[in-house]
Parts: structure tokens; C-alpha cells; sequence
């Protein structure tokens, strides 16, 4: 979904506001195939640095929210969005800005924790806190060393956080799960990014391909 604005010194164009958890993997997807973040992701993931797997990942999902015209800060990337300028708000890793909104003062379009500490409530502390924030979509990316480890951790996610935050006739904003991980036996993104996205109806995270 999108809207026509009139910006202050330009003519109408149109924004893209509203972007669902499929969209915007789907996007993300064509980012990290791209030769610029493919090597160093693949390499970093395969040797376990995670650090450089967090920066690297950082500066493909700031080129993401840029295909949807969006600006987003995180750490390296410091564009003047809000009257106080920052690396980080609220502490959330990346937070995206729709172009389209000229308000002082606005609300994220998305957020995204990027949290690379393989204890579970490191995990479960960043879903929670993306939950808590006012967004069209919210984003984890976290990561595993093996791909057999995915399954406990979002059963865990889903009984641990979800369970608790959100009853059955609770609504929910869009929520997406990425869970990093290594495999010599499958090609990059795919073997190395398993995309759930939460179901509020069936309150589960369903693997979205």
C-alpha cells in the first residue's frame, strides 16, 4: 500500500508505506544476492563472525528499506529523519522512515533487531522489544549455527514471548522472523536465511517458503 504526497520541493510522487513481511523479504532477498553483500555474509556466517555478520547484515537491510524509497538509521548509517540525530533510536538496530512524511516528529514505518548472541532470551528480549514499538512492520533477525537448531528456537520464540504478549483475538502488526544460519550444502540466501512470518489466527510462525 502507498499514498501520493507532495513533497516541499519537488512535484506528487508515490510513497510506499505499508509493505507486508512477504514484500519485504522478497526485496531483501534481491539486496543479498547482490555480490556487495553475498561474499561477506556467506563468509562471515560460515566462520561464525558475527560480528561482521551483524554489520554486513545491517547495511543490506538499510539498502532494502531504500527499494521502498524508506530511510533508515542504524549503526554506520546516520540520516537526518528526526530533530535529534542518532545511529540508534530507542536502541532498536535499524529503524525505517517513509520519505513521504514531513513531520518533525514520526513514526517508524519499520524496525529491526539484529541480535547475533545465541542466548535464547537475547532473542526472545529483541522480539520482545520490537513488539513494544509503534510500526507497520517489525523485524529479528537472529542467528544459529546449525540449521537443526531452528525449530526449538521458534517453538521457544512462540511459546516463551508470543503466548504471553498476545491472546487469540489479540491483533497484531506485521512480524517477521529471520533466523540466520551456515549449510555447505545450499546456495546463498536460501540455505542461510529461513524467513517465519507470525500468524496472529493460528499463533504460530509459519516458515514463509
Amino acid at each position: 500500500m502507498g499514498r501520493w504526497i507532495a513533497g516541499p520541493q519537488e512535484g506528487a510522487r508515490f510513497v510506499r508505506d505499508r509493505i507486508g513481511p512477504q514484500e519485504w523479504y522478497q526485496a531483501f532477498r534481491r539486496t543479498v544476492r547482490q555480490y556487495e553483500w553475498a561474499e561477506p555474509l556467506r563468509e562471515a556466517a560460515m566462520a561464525g563472525k558475527l560480528g561482521d555478520w551483524t554489520r554486513h547484515l545491517t547495511s543490506a537491510v538499510v539498502a532494502t528499506c531504500a527499494s521502498f524509497d524508506w530511510v533508515a538509521v542504524g549503526l554506520g548509517h546516520e540520516p537526518e529523519v528526526l530533530p535529534v540525530s542518532k545511529q540508534e533510536y530507542l536502541a532498536i538496530d535499524v529503524m525505517a522512515f517513509s520519505q513521504g512524511d514531513y513531520q518533525r516528529w514520526r513514526t517508524p514505518v519499520a524496525v529491526f533487531e539484529l541480535e547475533n548472541r545465541p542466548e535464547p532470551a537475547a532473542v526472545s528480549y529483541s522480539l520482545w522489544k520490537v513488539t513494544m514499538v509503534r510500526s507497520r512492520l517489525r523485524c529479528v533477525f537472529c542467528y544459529r549455527r546449525q540449521p537443526e537448531e531452528m525449530g526449538a528456537l521458534v517453538a521457544d520464540l512462540t511459546q516463551g514471548v508470543m503466548t504471553d504478549l498476545y491472546h487469540q483475538d489479540t491483533e497484531v502488526d506485521p512480524l517477521l522472523l529471520v533466523v540466520g544460519t551456515r549449510s555447505k550444502a545450499e546456495s546463498f540466501p536460501d540455505g542461510f536465511f529461513k524467513p517465519y512470518e507470525w500468524g496472529p489466527a493460528t499463533r504460530q510462525f509459519r516458515l514463509l517458503w
